[in-house]
C-alpha cells in the first residue's frame, strides 16, 4: 500500500482540513504548495505572511485563483488601499483585507467563497500570523469556513509551531494551547522534521555521543529545500486514525516531490527505529493471494465514509417508557411502611 502522505497528495484519501506544522528548522511552504498544486479545484489563496506576487508564480498548474491580500497592508495603515496583480493571469478576484480586523477577513473571505462557481480549495500561507492577531477570532473563522466546504473542498493551512501566539503573552492555564487545538481539529496532521537534524542525532548515538545542543533559532543544515521527515495523522471520516512518519525528496526547486522512505534522506538508522518505522509502512499483505482481498476506489471512498455506531450522537434524551400488560399486577403499598425510619 502506497504510504499515507503519497495517498494524500494524490486525492486517494480525503482530508477537508489538512494542516502543515512547520518550524524555523524546517519550512512547510514546499510541501504546502505541493498539496495544493495538485488540487484539480479552483483556489482561493490568502497571503498573510508572503506577498501574493511572489506566492503564485511558485503554484504549479493552471488553476483560477481567487487572492485575499492580507500582506500588503496588514494593520490597515491606508484605508483606501488597493492592490493590483494585472501581470498575473488566471487570477479572478483581488481582496485586499487586514489582520487588524479577522473578522473583516473572515467576511471578505466568506464573500470570496460564496462566488466560487465551482469546488475549492483555501490555502492559507500561515495561519500564525492570524494567531498572534486573535486567537479566538481565528478558531470562529476556521470554524465558519469549515461550515461552507462541499465534500470536493477542503484547507490547507500552514502553522509555525514555534511562532508565539496571542494567548502566549498572557498565558491561562484553563486553556488549552492553540497549536494543540488546530492538531484536535484538522482531519490531517503533517509535522515536518529536518531530515539532516535527525541524520546527526542518529550519527551521534551511534558514536555514543549524546551532548546537550545548544539552543539556536537557525542552523547551517536548517531549512533544507530537497528534503524533509513527516510524521503524519490521517483522521478518516470514519473514526479511524492512521499514524505513519513518512519523507520526501525534491530533486531541484521546482521539481517533482516524491515520497520515499525515512531512511532514504536520513541513511542508515539504528535497528529499532527502523523496524518501527517499517511496521507503520508495511506492504500490502493481500498482494500475492491467489483470491481478490482488495478494495476498489469506489468501495474504499465508501468504507471511509462510513460512520461507525459509536460514532454517532445519540438523539433521545435517555427516557424510559414501559407500557404496561393487562396481566401485570401491581402494589402500590410500600413495603418499607413498617419500618420507622
Amino acid at each position: 500500500m502506497a504510504p499515507i502522505l503519497e495517498r494524500i497528495l494524490t486525492r486517494k484519501e480525503i482530508s477537508p482540513f489538512i494542516l502543515v506544522k512547520d518550524s524555523l528548522e524546517q519550512s512547510g511552504q514546499i510541501l504546502g504548495l505541493e498539496l495544493l498544486s495538485n488540487t484539480p479545484a479552483d483556489i482561493i489563496l490568502v497571503c498573510a505572511e508572503t506577498a501574493p506576487d511572489r506566492l503564485l508564480p511558485l503554484i504549479k498548474g493552471s488553476h483560477r485563483k481567487a487572492v485575499i491580500d492580507c500582506y500588503s497592508n496588514p494593520l490597515g495603515w491606508t484605508d483606501a488601499f488597493q492592490p493590483e496583480l494585472a501581470e498575473f493571469t488566471n487570477v479572478t478576484s483581488l481582496v485586499s483585507a487586514n489582520l487588524k480586523s479577522i473578522r473583516k477577513a473572515s467576511k471578505a473571505i466568506a464573500e470570496t467563497i460564496s462566488s466560487q462557481r465551482s469546488d475549492f480549495t483555501l490555502y492559507f500561507d500561515s495561519l500564525s500570523q492570524f494567531l498572534i492577531s486573535s486567537v479566538p477570532d481565528t478558531f470562529n473563522l476556521i470554524r465558519s469556513i469549515t461550515g461552507l466546504l462541499t465534500d470536493t473542498s477542503r484547507i490547507i493551512a500552514v502553522h509555525h509551531e514555534d511562532v508565539p501566539d496571542a494567548d502566549s503573552f498572557s498565558p491561562d492555564a484553563s486553556k488549552p494551547f492553540a497549536s494543540n487545538s488546530l492538531a484536535h481539529i484538522a482531519t490531517t496532521l503533517i509535522t515536518l522534521k529536518n531530515s539532516e537534524a535527525i541524520r546527526q542525532d542518529q550519527e551521534d548515538v551511534r558514536r555514543g555521543l549524546v551532548t546537550a545542543k545548544e539552543f539556536a533559532y537557525l542552523t547551517v543544515h536548517g531549512n533544507a529545500w530537497d528534503s524533509a521527515v513527516c510524521e503524519v495523522e490521517h483522521k478518516r471520516k470514519s473514526g479511524k486514525v492512521s499514524r505513519e512518519t513518512n519523507a520526501y525528496r525534491l530533486g531541484s526547486p521546482t521539481g517533482e516531490l516524491l515520497v520515499v522512505n525515512v531512511w532514504d534522506v536520513v541513511g542508515d538508522m539504528p535497528d529499532v527505529e527502523k523496524l518501527d518505522l517499517q511496521e507503520s509502512q508495511t506492504a500490502d499483505p493481500a498482494a500475492n493471494l491467489s483470491f481478490n482481498l482488495n478494495l476498489t476506489e469506489e468501495q474504499r471512498r465508501a468504507k471511509n465514509d462510513t460512520v461507525l455506531p459509536y460514532l454517532k450522537t445519540q438523539e433521545s434524551t435517555g427516557a424510559i417508557y414501559y407500557e404496561p400488560d393487562a396481566a401485570d399486577d401491581f402494589d402500590d403499598d410500600d413495603p418499607d411502611d413498617d419500618l420507622t425510619i
